[in-house]
């Protein structure tokens, strides 16, 4: 099992026993409605659902984010284009404290450490300035916006669209060796 450790947080694939931590973070409205895939409300089975299915994609970089307890998800995942495409949500509690640039970080690291990738896309809703805020810490730039499909809201929703090249990774981390000496 690979686990990616950061200064504040353990990453580790999803497993059944999180699926009860899972449904407790995403069944919270101010949480769904910030994701495209979620459903409203998310159970216990939908969790166990979700996690079920994780084999089939084994491409994918897919990591429960964890302090005291599990906390959120972070993800990178094909959907059958180049680029693979970042996806997160943290619960409620645990917002606006860094820890998903945090995690973010250390999964966009990984992955270009890993896969043969040039760059990661993501996107967010419009209404959601608190995400893309955090892939602005990460260095991606915004590309487009679109309108997309929230299975919360029932409704399509406008977002903007994000990309982050290996390049421009790498070039932040180097600047940020360099301010920290």
């Amino acid at each position: 099992m690979e686990v990616l450790l950061t200064r504040r947080l353990t990453l580790r694939p999803p497993a059944l026993p999180d699926a009860e931590d899972i449904a407790l973070g995403l069944n919270n409205w101010n949480v769904a409605r910030m994701l495209t895939r979620v459903p409203y409300p998310y159970w216990p089975a939908d969790a166990q659902e979700w996690i079920a299915g994780l084999g089939d994609k084994p491409e994918d970089l897919v990591f429960t984010i964890h302090r005291e307890r599990l906390i959120g998800v972070v993800s990178i995942e094909s959907d059958g284009n180049e680029p693979p495409v970042l996806g997160y949500w943290l619960g409620e509690r645990w917002h606006g404290h860094g820890y998903m640039t945090e995690a973010a970080e250390a999964l966009i690291a990984h992955a270009f450490a890993t896969r043969d990738v040039g760059a990661i896309t993501s996107s967010a809703f419009a209404d959601n300035p608190a995400s893309m805020r955090v892939q602005e810490k990460l260095g991606f730039v915004m590309t487009g916006a679109r309108q997309t499909w929230s299975n919360s809201r029932q409704a399509q929703v406008p977002a903007w669209t994000t990309r982050l090249t290996r390049t421009a990774f790498e070039k932040s981390r180097e600047e940020e060796l360099v301010e920290a000496a």
